[in-house]
């Protein structure tokens, strides 16, 4: 063989080798890579390095083996989606676009599970009316064949806010109805304290009567007011559960604007007591602000 024979052959010999030596290297670092990758959940990136390891022809046949095995075990773990939507009378749609992100996911609805990494995800539905749904999803690693399903709005409700915001106020009991029943309560209570008071003054009196000193004019003094705002109490706790009964069942009912405009205005109540020395009444009047 000649030198020049030999210096070829050698050359050929070198190149080779560091081509071989060049695929050694990129096996070993994509199945290095593809590891870190899939534990730090990742798995549709670990998934290709780990299939471009086992492409490599020059890679060592345990490094592809086991390349091979972790691409197995990480298609079992990674999670697949099926996504649909549905029109106002429930029936599928397929001209939809989902997008996560400016990524598009997919261009249409074939009922066909997705393969996704597990995690939190933000999708967007474009339907071919215009309408734009969204879906925030948590993935979970394994999960296989879930199904993410959005339902268009009716046109009546497209361009509205959604769904869960009501009109403030709305399906609400009134401030007044709580006002009128914490005095109610409280009046009621006043009516018990009050008349236990003046009962207990009563029965003391009634043991010295006829003969009751002059002192005990007090007594029956105490006793007389002790009922009379018994009395009072009991009138004022009456009329404020007239005005919460009245307020409950009116609060809802408006059926026209005029009546909601009305009930949206708030009213004040006062209550003022008429007190003479023989009985005891009760003057409820009301007021917008």
């Amino acid at each position: 063989m000649t030198a020049l024979a030999c210096l070829f052959v050698s050359g050929a010999l070198l190149g080779w080798s560091r081509a071989a030596l060049a695929d050694v290297a990129a096996c070993v670092e994509a199945h290095a890579s593809g590891q870190r990758e899939a534990k730090a959940g990742r798995l549709e990136a670990a998934s290709e390095l780990f299939a471009a390891c086992v492409s490599e022809r020059g890679c060592p046949g345990t490094i592809r083996a086991e390349c091979a095995e972790f691409r197995k075990e990480t298609e079992r773990n990674r999670p697949t989606l099926i996504f649909a939507a549905l029109d106002e009378q429930g029936q599928d749609l397929i001209a939809v676009r989902v997008y996560e992100g400016d990524r598009v996911v997919t261009d249409s609805l074939d009922g066909r599970p997705i393969a996704i990494d597990p995690g939190e995800h933000h999708f967007r539905f474009e339907l071919a009316s215009g309408q734009v749904l969204t879906s925030k999803v948590l993935v979970r690693e394994g999960e296989k064949n879930r199904i993410v399903s959005l339902r268009a709005k009716s046109a009546s409700k497209a361009g509205d806010e959604p769904e869960s915001s009501a009109e403030p106020g709305q399906g609400q009991l009134p401030t007044g109805f709580w006002v009128a029943s914490g005095v109610g309560a409280a009046a009621l209570s006043s009516f018990g304290v009050f008349a236990l008071l003046g009962h207990g003054k009563q029965s003391t009196l009634a043991e010295c009567s006829p003969n009751c000193a002059e002192s005990s004019q007090a007594d029956y003094d105490a006793m007389h007011r002790d009922y009379l705002i018994a009395d009072i109490s009991l009138g004022v706790a009456l009329a404020s559960a007239g005005v919460a009964t009245w307020l409950f069942f009116s609060s809802d009912r408006a059926s026209t604007a005029d009546s909601q405009a009305t009930k949206n205005q708030p009213s004040r109540f006062s209550l003022t007591p008429l007190v003479s020395t023989r009985s005891a009444g009760l003057v409820l009047s009301a007021s917008a602000f």
